[in-house]
């Protein structure tokens, strides 16, 4: 990865401000406390998770993804090709997955989807690098957080979204999106959580985060 952005903060105070910039509306980030929380509002679009060690959880979730159900071509995905990039690309692949379902808009983001959707997996990464107006939010949002971004980056971002009914994981350093199961507006946070309870047992460690994409 040649190219190195600055690191995302999990917090809607960061992740909104860059959603409304990207021309994309009526839908915004709140914080998932946990899984279980009935007061998150419905429809519940997507759930970006963000854990400790990725290392670790590579090795958790190896043996899982050598038998997982890779998702049909209708599920954008993109591989990640900008190093510390993960929480931008989740939250992308979280909005992409919605096209149909929430006003993009015809700002910077709608801009970049419809010719993301024209190139290959692997070139997609390329194109929002070589964006210099997308770039430049990100980076606006990467220097708005309260944690210092310096140093070794540690924590990773992945997203779980539903889809036609299906909620799909996805992370940006793998292969493809993965099937997880059935799914709707009103359980996904749930379902999303019972989806990463495993990961989180065996990794045992309480630096998860994670938000949610919901109507405003």
């Amino acid at each position: 990865m040649a190219v190195v952005w600055t690191p995302l903060e999990s917090n809607p105070t960061v992740i909104n401000p860059m959603i409304e910039k990207m021309g994309v509306s009526g839908v915004k980030t709140v914080d998932v406390l946990f899984f279980e929380d009935d007061s998150i509002g419905q429809p519940q679009h997507a759930v970006i998770l963000c854990f400790p060690e990725y290392k670790k959880v590579d090795e958790i979730m190896k043996p899982i993804y050598e038998q997982a159900k890779a998702a049909d071509d209708s599920v954008f995905f993109m591989k990640q090709k900008i190093s510390n990039a993960c929480g931008t690309f989740a939250l992308f692949h979280s909005l992409a997955n919605l096209e149909d379902r929430i006003n993009l808009g015809d700002g910077a983001f709608a801009k970049w989807l419809a010719e993301a959707k024209k190139v290959g997996v692997d070139e997609r990464s390329d194109l929002l690098a070589n964006n210099a107006e997308l770039t430049a939010i990100h980076a606006a949002a990467a220097t708005a957080g309260q944690t210092d971004p310096s140093g070794e980056v540690e924590h990773h971002f992945i997203c779980y979204v539903g889809k036609n009914g299906v909620l799909y994981e996805i992370d940006s350093r793998l292969q493809f999106a993965r099937e997880i199961g059935p799914t709707s507006d009103a359980t996904l946070v749930k379902d999303a959580g019972a989806a990463c309870q495993h990961l989180i047992q065996k990794l045992d460690n309480v630096s998860f985060s994670a938000i949610a994409l919901v109507n405003q």
